[in-house]
């Protein structure tokens, strides 16, 4: 039995990239034995288990998938930072080339996980169930990030907003904000898909750039935020808080702060980083300019940027941090998770996205 589990990507074109995948399988073929059973778990386009790697399987090891050799898809469906717990808890998904190894798949899946096993009628079904799931956040978080844009012009707290929206048991808004992990990857792995067959996934693009646009936008509330400071952002310090791809996780493959820190830097701002889930070493191998402590690298700041809402930012002293910034400080909040009354009552002129500006 051979779970198959490989990292696919995207090229500087954003278009689906499987040679780590193709590789695999080509390794993977030249050691195949007959009965063998397969399960592919990557997240991959809809037609990539039974062209490319059916067909790079047979290639490399003289074998014929469904007659010498079962192959399956079942993608996993799990979070890091709980990621055993969703694997034993969710329903898997499974399709196979055959019967004989969409049968054999289940007993091996059945050993894994306490949830439903959903089998699905072929391959490229069970592989756009993944993608669906992943692009229908990307899309929901598109709409969110548009309305936030909208509420800052219009002075509108989108915060609340949400809130009373989301009382209607149809409406679910999610929260606005930066997208990173795999969801970028995944809608743009469906997006080649539909281009190799004629189709256009317009929603889907169109989600893509305007969450791919929130790193601009970022970058305009910090802009904005100094300037109701009266500072420019050209040698301003600016203490950026949390680098994980999502709140209260150690992984930060895939976030977009590294981003957001470069372009901030290419605008003529200093930069220091902090972020409680990770050492300091680890941040400045990763290419952050990190300090040791939230003190060093609040103290002398002129903006204070809270990108990422773990759960110790909700508690953060700010009457301590902005004795150590420089004043007027500026406090830019991605992650909704600082009370804007409460920061300018410790002097601080705030701006959350979605929210507008709070200011002294």
């Amino acid at each position: 039995i051979i779970i198959l589990t490989v990292n696919t990507s995207i090229d500087r074109k954003k278009r689906a990239d499987y040679s780590n995948l193709e590789e695999s399988c080509r390794t993977i073929g030249l050691n195949l034995k007959p009965g063998s059973l397969i399960i592919l778990e990557s997240t991959v386009g809809p037609s990539v288990t039974e062209t490319l790697v059916k067909q790079t399987l047979e290639k490399s090891s003289g074998l014929k998938a469904g007659i010498d050799f079962g192959l399956a898809y079942s993608p996993i469906r799990a979070s890091i930072g709980r990621t055993l717990k969703d694997i034993v808890g969710y329903a898997k998904i499974v399709a196979a080339t055959d019967e004989q190894s969409l049968t054999a798949a289940k007993a091996v899946l059945s050993t894994v996980t306490k949830g439903e096993i959903i089998e699905v009628k072929d391959l490229k079904t069970a592989e756009a169930v993944k993608m669906f799931e992943n692009i229908y956040r990307d899309v929901n978080i598109a709409l969110a990030n548009e309305f936030a844009r909208f509420c800052e012009k219009m002075g509108i707290d989108f915060i609340r907003a949400q809130s009373a929206a989301n009382t209607q048991p149809y409406c679910h808004l999610l929260k606005p904000g930066l997208v990173g992990g795999h969801i970028p990857k995944d809608s743009y792995l469906l997006i080649t898909e539909a281009e190799n067959i004629g189709a256009k996934l317009k929603i889907t693009a169109l989600a893509r750039r305007v969450n791919d646009d929130l790193l601009n936008h970022a970058y305009n509330l910090v802009k904005e935020s100094l300037h109701a400071c009266e500072k420019p952002v050209k040698r301003s310090k600016v203490a950026l808080l949390g680098v994980s791809y999502k709140p209260n996780v150690r992984e930060s493959k895939g976030s977009l702060v590294l981003d957001l820190v470069k372009l901030l830097k290419r605008r003529g701002a200093r930069v220091t980083v902090f972020d409680p889930h990770f050492t300091y070493r680890e941040l400045e191998d990763a290419g952050y300019p990190a300090e040791r402590t939230l003190g060093k690298t609040v103290e002398g700041a002129d903006c204070l940027l809270i990108a990422v809402g773990h759960e110790r930012f909700k508690r953060l002293n700010l009457r301590r941090i902005s004795i150590l910034m420089k004043k007027p400080a500026g406090l830019v909040d991605l992650a909704n998770v600082i009370n804007p009354a409460k920061a300018r009552m410790e002097g601080f002129v705030y701006h959350g996205l979605g929210r507008g500006v709070w200011l002294e």
